[in-house]
């Protein structure tokens, strides 16, 4: 399954690097976006399905081979059977190229468990790809691994993400 997965994200990427006429990653897109993400957390043994959203605000600062990002985020997840909350600003580095924008991310912050009263310094580390259809509207995947300190609140995830630049 996880091969077909592979080869289906694969072969959608090369039809889409095809396309005429999308938006060049490598134009300047300095100033606001905001992001909007939902991710799935997959059933293990250790805990049940789960998921959750995380928009994020931020500022692009275009230094031409790459773009730099700061911003803040919130999250909501069910994940190991508990509601967590995450805050945090962000960092992300983007290295466009052509339509497509690699990028990788961080987060350090606060984390909530409303559940059982926890809260504690969170993290969040991120990779991903973004596929730009115009200078305002960006879709992408990323996988996302992040925790709440002092509690069984850590996971990682795979999401989609949207972005529409202000």
């Amino acid at each position: 399954m996880k091969t077909l997965s592979a080869f289906v994200s694969i072969a959608i990427l090369a039809v889409l690097l095809l396309l005429p006429g999308v938006a060049a990653a490598e134009e300047n897109h300095s100033g606001w976006s905001i992001n909007f993400t939902p991710v799935v957390l997959f059933p293990t043994s250790a805990y049940h399905f789960g998921g959750g959203v995380d928009p994020e605000v931020k500022y692009t600062l275009d230094l031409g081979g790459a773009r730099l990002s700061a911003g803040g985020r919130v999250g909501t997840y069910y994940a190991k059977n508990l509601f967590g909350v995450t805050m945090m600003p962000t960092l992300r580095l983007m290295v466009p190229i052509g339509p497509v924008e690699p990028y990788a991310a961080v987060g350090l912050g606060y984390g909530w468990l409303p559940d059982n009263g926890h809260d504690a310094f969170a993290t969040m580390g991120r990779l991903g790809v973004v596929f730009r259809f115009s200078k305002r509207f960006a879709i992408g995947v990323e996988g996302t691994l992040q925790k709440v300190d002092g509690s069984r609140f850590g996971f990682p995830s795979f999401g989609s993400m949207m972005s529409f630049e202000l």
